[in-house]
Protein backbone atom coordinates (compact mmCIF):
# COMPACT_ATOMS: atom_id res chain seq x y z
CA UNK A 1 0.00 0.00 0.00
CA UNK A 2 3.23 2.18 1.04
CA UNK A 3 4.63 1.53 -2.14
CA UNK A 4 2.94 4.37 -4.91
CA UNK A 5 3.84 7.18 -2.17
CA UNK A 6 7.24 6.55 -2.44
CA UNK A 7 7.86 8.73 -5.87
CA UNK A 8 6.18 11.79 -3.85
CA UNK A 9 8.31 10.98 -1.06
CA UNK A 10 11.51 10.79 -2.82
CA UNK A 11 10.15 14.60 -4.80
CA UNK A 12 9.12 16.38 -1.76
CA UNK A 13 12.74 15.42 -0.23
CA UNK A 14 14.82 17.05 -3.57
CA UNK A 15 12.53 20.02 -3.21
CA UNK A 16 13.10 20.68 0.26
CA UNK A 17 17.00 20.33 -0.05
CA UNK A 18 17.69 21.47 -2.89
CA UNK A 19 20.23 25.03 -3.11
CA UNK A 20 19.07 28.20 -5.46
CA UNK A 21 21.64 28.80 -8.08
CA UNK A 22 22.91 32.14 -8.00
CA UNK A 23 23.47 35.07 -10.26
CA UNK A 24 27.00 35.78 -10.37
CA UNK A 25 27.40 38.99 -10.28
CA UNK A 26 30.52 41.28 -10.50
CA UNK A 27 30.34 44.62 -8.24
CA UNK A 28 32.41 47.37 -9.21
CA UNK A 29 35.96 47.65 -7.72
CA UNK A 30 35.24 51.77 -6.40
CA UNK A 31 31.73 50.23 -4.87
CA UNK A 32 32.03 49.06 -0.93
CA UNK A 33 29.04 47.05 0.20
CA UNK A 34 27.91 46.91 3.40
CA UNK A 35 27.98 43.73 5.30
CA UNK A 36 24.20 43.01 5.75
CA UNK A 37 23.44 44.20 1.98
CA UNK A 38 23.55 42.96 -1.83
CA UNK A 39 24.70 44.50 -4.78
CA UNK A 40 22.21 44.20 -7.63
CA UNK A 41 23.64 45.19 -11.10
CA UNK A 42 21.82 47.40 -13.48
CA UNK A 43 20.05 45.53 -16.11
CA UNK A 44 16.42 44.52 -17.35
CA UNK A 45 14.32 41.69 -15.96
CA UNK A 46 10.77 40.63 -16.24
CA UNK A 47 8.09 41.96 -14.08
CA UNK A 48 4.63 41.43 -13.15
CA UNK A 49 2.78 38.45 -14.77
CA UNK A 50 0.68 38.35 -17.72
CA UNK A 51 -2.32 37.23 -16.10
CA UNK A 52 -2.17 40.02 -13.38
CA UNK A 53 -3.45 43.41 -15.19
CA UNK A 54 -2.76 45.15 -11.88
CA UNK A 55 1.00 44.09 -12.02
CA UNK A 56 3.73 44.59 -15.52
CA UNK A 57 2.20 42.26 -17.36
CA UNK A 58 5.13 39.81 -16.95
CA UNK A 59 7.26 42.53 -19.47
CA UNK A 60 10.51 43.77 -19.26
CA UNK A 61 11.24 46.40 -17.19
CA UNK A 62 15.23 48.18 -16.33
CA UNK A 63 16.45 49.09 -13.52
CA UNK A 64 19.64 50.82 -12.04
CA UNK A 65 22.18 49.01 -9.87
CA UNK A 66 20.75 49.37 -6.05
CA UNK A 67 21.71 47.39 -3.05
CA UNK A 68 18.94 45.91 -1.30
CA UNK A 69 19.51 44.10 2.50
CA UNK A 70 19.76 40.56 2.92
CA UNK A 71 17.48 40.35 5.66
CA UNK A 72 14.19 41.87 7.40
CA UNK A 73 14.76 44.54 9.48
CA UNK A 74 15.04 42.46 13.06
CA UNK A 75 14.23 43.56 16.54
CA UNK A 76 17.59 44.03 17.35
CA UNK A 77 18.26 46.13 14.65
CA UNK A 78 15.21 48.60 14.87
CA UNK A 79 15.53 48.67 18.74
CA UNK A 80 19.34 50.50 18.00
CA UNK A 81 17.34 53.02 16.08
CA UNK A 82 14.69 53.51 18.95
CA UNK A 83 15.46 52.21 22.19
CA UNK A 84 12.11 52.02 23.67
CA UNK A 85 11.56 49.35 21.25
CA UNK A 86 10.72 45.73 23.63
CA UNK A 87 10.56 42.95 22.70
CA UNK A 88 11.64 39.17 23.82
CA UNK A 89 15.39 38.27 24.18
CA UNK A 90 14.06 35.30 22.69
CA UNK A 91 12.88 37.17 18.91
CA UNK A 92 15.93 39.22 18.56
CA UNK A 93 15.95 37.99 15.18
CA UNK A 94 12.76 37.85 13.97
CA UNK A 95 11.57 40.50 11.95
CA UNK A 96 10.19 43.49 13.92
CA UNK A 97 6.72 44.76 13.14
CA UNK A 98 4.00 46.72 14.34
CA UNK A 99 6.16 49.32 12.29
CA UNK A 100 4.04 52.16 9.84
CA UNK A 101 5.18 53.29 6.39
CA UNK A 102 6.38 56.57 8.24
CA UNK A 103 8.58 54.50 10.76
CA UNK A 104 9.97 52.48 8.41
CA UNK A 105 10.85 54.95 5.99
CA UNK A 106 12.11 56.73 8.98
CA UNK A 107 14.82 54.30 9.92
CA UNK A 108 15.76 53.80 6.67
CA UNK A 109 16.45 57.27 6.30
CA UNK A 110 18.43 56.99 9.50
CA UNK A 111 20.93 54.62 8.66
CA UNK A 112 21.60 56.58 4.67
CA UNK A 113 19.44 54.46 3.12
CA UNK A 114 15.31 54.16 1.99
CA UNK A 115 12.89 51.53 1.32
CA UNK A 116 13.09 49.71 -1.88
CA UNK A 117 10.81 50.67 -5.03
CA UNK A 118 8.38 47.96 -6.30
CA UNK A 119 11.09 47.32 -9.07
CA UNK A 120 13.87 46.65 -6.79
CA UNK A 121 12.05 44.17 -4.25
CA UNK A 122 10.95 42.82 -7.05
CA UNK A 123 13.79 41.77 -9.33
CA UNK A 124 15.66 41.20 -6.34
CA UNK A 125 12.94 38.29 -5.41
CA UNK A 126 12.76 36.95 -8.61
CA UNK A 127 16.54 37.38 -11.05
CA UNK A 128 16.09 37.90 -14.12
CA UNK A 129 14.54 34.55 -15.78
CA UNK A 130 10.58 35.09 -14.92
CA UNK A 131 10.34 32.87 -11.91
CA UNK A 132 7.19 32.81 -9.81
CA UNK A 133 8.96 31.76 -6.25
CA UNK A 134 12.31 33.32 -5.58
CA UNK A 135 13.62 29.53 -4.82
CA UNK A 136 11.67 28.88 -8.23
CA UNK A 137 11.01 25.47 -7.06
CA UNK A 138 8.33 25.34 -4.81
CA UNK A 139 4.87 25.55 -6.14
CA UNK A 140 2.78 25.28 -2.63
CA UNK A 141 3.74 25.87 0.82
CA UNK A 142 5.76 22.57 1.95
CA UNK A 143 4.46 22.04 5.39
CA UNK A 144 7.65 21.44 6.41
CA UNK A 145 7.71 22.65 9.80
CA UNK A 146 6.94 25.98 9.30
CA UNK A 147 3.97 27.27 9.89
CA UNK A 148 3.41 30.30 8.73
CA UNK A 149 0.73 31.89 10.75
CA UNK A 150 3.59 33.69 13.23
CA UNK A 151 7.27 34.84 12.13
CA UNK A 152 10.66 33.16 12.03
CA UNK A 153 13.99 34.79 12.44
CA UNK A 154 15.10 36.47 9.20
CA UNK A 155 18.03 34.26 8.64
CA UNK A 156 16.37 31.02 9.47
CA UNK A 157 16.01 29.51 5.80
CA UNK A 158 18.91 29.79 3.55
CA UNK A 159 17.99 27.13 1.05
CA UNK A 160 14.22 29.94 0.38
CA UNK A 161 16.90 32.37 -0.77
CA UNK A 162 16.49 34.09 -4.18
CA UNK A 163 19.07 34.08 -7.19
CA UNK A 164 20.80 36.98 -5.53
CA UNK A 165 20.95 35.45 -2.19
CA UNK A 166 18.13 37.98 -0.85
CA UNK A 167 16.17 36.11 2.15
CA UNK A 168 12.25 36.32 3.36
CA UNK A 169 11.10 37.54 0.26
CA UNK A 170 7.68 35.17 0.13
CA UNK A 171 7.63 33.20 2.79
CA UNK A 172 8.05 35.43 6.46
CA UNK A 173 6.26 38.85 6.63
CA UNK A 174 5.27 41.31 4.29
CA UNK A 175 7.26 44.15 3.65
CA UNK A 176 6.63 48.25 3.01
CA UNK A 177 8.16 49.39 -0.07
CA UNK A 178 8.10 52.95 -1.50
CA UNK A 179 5.43 52.96 -4.03
CA UNK A 180 1.86 53.75 -3.85
CA UNK A 181 -0.65 50.98 -4.97
CA UNK A 182 -1.98 52.12 -8.31
CA UNK A 183 -2.42 50.21 -11.55
CA UNK A 184 -4.21 50.79 -15.28
CA UNK A 185 -7.59 52.09 -14.43
CA UNK A 186 -7.70 52.86 -11.65
CA UNK A 187 -9.64 55.90 -10.12
CA UNK A 188 -7.26 58.94 -9.37
CA UNK A 189 -9.22 59.68 -6.00
CA UNK A 190 -7.72 56.55 -4.61
CA UNK A 191 -3.98 56.37 -6.11
CA UNK A 192 -2.45 57.62 -2.81
CA UNK A 193 -4.80 55.78 -0.40
CA UNK A 194 -2.50 52.57 0.09
CA UNK A 195 1.08 51.83 -0.13
CA UNK A 196 2.17 48.53 -1.62
CA UNK A 197 3.53 45.36 0.29
CA UNK A 198 5.38 42.42 -0.86
CA UNK A 199 6.77 38.96 -0.04
CA UNK A 200 4.24 37.91 2.81
CA UNK A 201 2.14 34.82 3.46
CA UNK A 202 -1.42 34.33 1.46
CA UNK A 203 -3.06 33.23 4.83
CA UNK A 204 -6.66 32.25 5.58
CA UNK A 205 -7.78 30.60 9.25
CA UNK A 206 -6.82 27.38 7.47
CA UNK A 207 -4.24 27.26 4.50
CA UNK A 208 -1.00 29.25 4.55
CA UNK A 209 0.29 29.71 0.57
CA UNK A 210 3.58 31.53 -0.75
CA UNK A 211 3.28 34.96 -2.76
CA UNK A 212 4.33 35.10 -5.80
CA UNK A 213 7.67 37.36 -6.54
CA UNK A 214 5.09 39.90 -8.81
CA UNK A 215 1.95 39.55 -6.43
CA UNK A 216 1.18 43.10 -5.05
CA UNK A 217 -0.54 43.49 -2.10
CA UNK A 218 -1.73 46.41 -0.25
CA UNK A 219 -2.29 48.45 3.17
CA UNK A 220 -3.23 51.96 4.53
CA UNK A 221 0.18 53.32 5.40
CA UNK A 222 -0.45 53.96 8.80
CA UNK A 223 -1.77 49.87 9.75
CA UNK A 224 0.81 48.55 12.84
CA UNK A 225 0.33 44.77 12.05
CA UNK A 226 1.67 41.90 13.41
CA UNK A 227 2.32 40.57 9.94
CA UNK A 228 4.01 43.71 7.99
CA UNK A 229 8.09 44.58 8.50
CA UNK A 230 10.21 45.92 6.03
CA UNK A 231 13.96 45.97 4.86
CA UNK A 232 16.06 49.22 3.51
CA UNK A 233 17.84 49.85 0.00
CA UNK A 234 20.12 52.08 -1.10
CA UNK A 235 21.79 53.51 -4.74
CA UNK A 236 24.53 52.26 -5.79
Amino acid sequence: MSRPLLPLFIFLLACDSHSVKQILVTVPAELVVPQEMVYIPAGEFIMGDAAEPKTRGGKLVPSDAYLIDRHEMNHAGYKKFRPEHSFSPKRSQWPVTFVMFAEAAAFCRAQGKRLPTEVEWEKAARGTDGRKWPWKNYVVHPNNGFSGFIPEPVDKRPRWVSPYGVYGMGHNVWEWVADDYAFAGQAAAQRENFKVVRGGLLQTHLTVQFSPTWFRNWMDPAAKLNFIGFRCAKDA
